[in-house]
This record gives C-alpha cells, structure tokens and sequence, in this order.
C-alpha cells in the first residue's frame, strides 16, 4: 500500500474525576506518576524512532490531556518537538476539559503550534450534567469562547452526547443551539452507549440503566443530522459533523486505513498490515522504559483477507464510504469482486452507488453496523 498519510496518536490517560459513561483507558493519579508517565512517553518515542517519521497529523487525546498542569502540558509538548516537527504537521489536536480552558492554556498550546481544539461538553442539559458528573453552565462556556477568540484560535470542536432515556429532541435542540451559536468548526455526536468496566455497566447490571432504546436514539440521530445540515454542517462520518473543510485530517487517516502510530498505555497502532496494542498496566510500562525496554504490548501482522475486513469496516463509517479508484490504486482488486454482498445491497438500496465511490444509505445511517457487518460477511481475497 502506497502513498499512505501517517499520523501519531499520544494517549493520556489521566483525568480529575472517572466519568461514569467512559470506557478508555483513564485514572486519576499523583503528579510523580504523571510525571514518570511522560518520560516514558519520550523514551517510547524514542525506541520506536518517530524522529524518522513524517507525520501528517499528531493527536493528543485520553483520558483529559489538559488535567496535566501547565508545568506538565509544557514539559509534554517540549519533549515531543524533540521527534516531531510540529510546523511540518497539517493538524495538531489536543483534547480538553472546558473547564481548563484559560487564557494560560491557550497561549501555551498555541506556542508549540496546536491548531485544533477538541472540547468535551457532553451536555448542557443539568439532569444529564448531573448522571454524568460533568458540570459546565453557559456562563462558563461563553468565557470559554471569549477566550478562543481573543487568541483567533479558530479550529475547535465539540462533542455532545445523546440517547439518555426520557431525553427530548426538544433537549437535543437546546443543546444544539448553543453549540452552533458558538460556531464551531466541527462538532461531534455521541450515542450513549453502555460500556463494559464503566460505572454505567455496574449500575445496569444492578437494575439501573440510562440508555435509551436503539427507535429512540435512532430518531434523536436523525433529528440531529437534519437540524445540522441546516446550519451548514456536512455528515462526513457518522458521528462527526464539520463546517466544509474542517473534517478531522487525523480522524480521516483511521477512517481511511491509512497508517497511524501510537504512544502511551492502552493505544493501539497499525503500520504497513501490523497492529501493535500497547497493555493498559502503567506501572509496567513506566518500569520497562526506564530500563530501554519495550513495555508489553500485542503484536498481531493482519492478513490480506483482515486488512479487507478493516478496510471496508472503517470506509463504511465515512458518508463518502469506499472510493472505488483507490480501492482499486490499493488493493489492484475492483470493489465489487472482493465484497461479494455489495451487488445485493446495492439491489435493496442499503448501499447506494456513484462514479465515485460505494457508501451507505443516508436513509440507514443509525443501522450501518449491521449493514456493514453484511458487506463483509463474504469477502474473496
């Protein structure tokens, strides 16, 4: 595979408080182990010799990367400038808790070049903010804007959940207007979904659930992509909606199957068909580094017929889904002659068809899982 774009994911995993809905590896923990954690974020950026690598892309996320202290944040980013050129990259991407947001954090991300915002508002809603145990009052939020445009920083993203039982569209839309009156350059939408080792999962498994039924959040879904599309944000994967030209370039490197590199416990890379999980345990991978090895990790080299498999399920999730030229460019096979169904879910309109590409029907978006689970089911490598 040729002419891949290459980025590096950058996993902090630690956060003030656990959200009760978060599924990602996270923690909270004491400023040395902070500390030690990023040593050995260089020390694995080091044996993996990132400085030979062009990158396109770097995305810091967690876990809350701005829980770290400025000390901390600038430490991070002064250690990474070391093997990346960050005025080299196309888009730089930090992840951020609204309420660490100041006038401090901005010049400092600013000053080592990051260019785009992620901010986790979750809700404005206060019996979601309360289930959720993340509080941000429109106050706040408007200070935080204040601030974003004081500094011209205008590259910054929002992610807003959704599908909380007995919540409205009508508490859709309050949420919404508020974003969008902010205008941000991307947002992005997500269906509560109950993880497992979350404290959401402890507590359905013990008769409390907050998840809405999938009717339910399939209307809230398609509530949310209409009222979007009439404020000018484009769908261009299926939860994440952009201002035209402000699509994720790092998010679309996954979504492309291109390369992609990872630092930290718990991340996951594939280069060249290789996948490579970095284990979770913190203390194991602060220890193995400090002594020049390799924490433990799982190697998995994916075969033609797994890398198709991927390919298709990660194409899928775009609303462009799977170009067919370069498909063709990739894999030298024609689309159609490796997805066997495509042709019968072409014939039942869940896939729909153009010069350009194979993609899924805006109509089945909120059931692409199953339709993609039926693209790959017969695959001839």
């Amino acid at each position: 595979m040729n002419n891949l774009r290459t980025g590096l994911y950058v996993h902090i995993p630690f956060c003030k408080n656990i959200c009760p809905y978060c599924g990602f590896t996270k923690m909270v923990a004491s400023y040395e182990i902070k500390d030690n954690y990023l040593k050995s974020l260089f020390k694995e950026a080091e044996i993996k010799k990132l400085d030979n690598i062009s990158f396109k892309t770097l995305y810091i996320g967690g876990g809350t990367p701005s829980s770290l202290s400025l000390n901390q944040l600038d430490f991070l980013l002064n250690g990474l400038s070391k093997y990346i050129d960050f005025t080299k990259l196309e888009e730089f991407t930090i992840e951020a808790n609204p309420l660490d947001i100041n006038d401090d954090f901005i010049d400092l991300i600013m000053k080592y070049h990051i260019n785009r915002l992620s901010i986790g508002i979750q809700s404005f809603n206060n019996q979601i903010t309360d289930l959720i145990k993340r509080k941000i009052d429109i106050n706040d939020f408007n200070k935080i804007i204040s601030i974003l445009n004081n500094h011209h920083f205008i590259n910054y993203s929002f992610d807003l959940m959704y599908g909380f039982i007995n919540q409205t569209t009508d508490d859709i839309k309050k949420d919404l207007d508020i974003l969008i009156n902010a205008k941000p350059k991307h947002i992005s939408l997500y269906a509560l979904i109950i993880e497992d080792k979350t404290i959401f999962k402890y507590q359905r498994d013990h008769g409390i659930n907050f998840e809405a039924s999938d009717d339910e959040q399939a209307k809230m879904y398609n509530f949310i992509s209409s009222y979007l599309f009439n404020y000018g944000y484009k769908r261009y994967e299926t939860s994440n909606f952009s201002i035209e030209g402000y699509e994720s370039k790092h998010n679309l490197i996954y979504w492309n199957y291109d390369n992609y590199y990872s630092l930290g416990i718990g991340a996951t890379q594939i280069v060249n068909g290789v996948e490579e999980t970095m284990d979770v345990n913190i203390t194991n991978y602060i220890s193995s580094l400090a002594n020049n090895k390799i924490p433990k990790h799982y190697i998995k080299e994916l075969n033609e017929e797994q890398i198709l498999f991927d390919y298709a399920m990660v194409n899928l999730r775009k609303s462009e889904g799977i170009n067919k030229d370069i498909f063709k460019s990739r894999f030298n096979k024609d689309v159609k002659s490796v997805y066997l169904n495509i042709n019968n879910l072409l014939k039942k309109e869940y896939l729909l068809e153009n010069d350009k590409s194979i993609f899924i029907n805006p109509k089945y978006v909120f059931v692409e899982n199953s339709i993609i689970v039926d693209t790959i089911d017969k695959i001839k490598v």
